[in-house]
């Protein structure tokens, strides 16, 4: 994954609301060592993830999209644990038959799976604007190959 910074640029009037309101997090970043910031904690605390979610250093890429979901007052990605699992998004809203500007992206990794939106794509890899990209909302590659889930929200033209 190579990170990227060109979120400043001002968005383009096709761009979808979540989309533009994601934006906003850019920057966003774990607390070093044991501490956590607040703000991730707050968004798992806002949707309504399981009390046992108490630290920055677990996984919050579906913590970031499901509280984007929340302010855009859009349908989240299930209850409970699912509010913490990227592959809850594998099933959430419809599929997009093709890459659009901000679709659900889900990915297969290492241990798990990962959860961001699509800004655009090169040879074998999507550009993915999302939550726990090296620890930071920011836009990083992803390669197409590890894609598993191409999603858009339920009844959104």
């Amino acid at each position: 994954m190579t990170m990227m910074a060109n979120v400043s640029d001002p968005p383009p009037p096709s761009m979808p609301l979540w989309l533009s309101v994601a934006r906003a997090f850019v920057g966003i970043e774990e607390a070093p060592g044991a501490l956590d910031n607040p703000v991730i904690m707050r968004w798992a605390r806002d949707i309504g993830a399981p009390a046992w979610y108490q630290h920055d250093a677990s996984a919050w890429c579906a913590v970031w999209l499901n509280r984007l979901l929340l302010a855009c007052q859009l349908p989240m990605a299930g209850t409970g644990f699912d509010l913490l699992r990227a592959r809850s998004f594998e099933r959430w809203g419809q599929s997009v038959p093709q890459p659009t500007l901000g679709a659900i992206l889900v990915f297969q990794r290492t241990g798990g799976a990962h959860v961001g939106l699509y800004l655009g794509e090169r040879a074998g890899e999507f550009l993915v604007l999302g939550g726990n990209q090296g620890n930071a909302v920011c836009e990083a590659w992803w390669p197409k190959r590890k894609l598993t889930a191409m999603r858009w929200p339920a009844g959104v033209a």
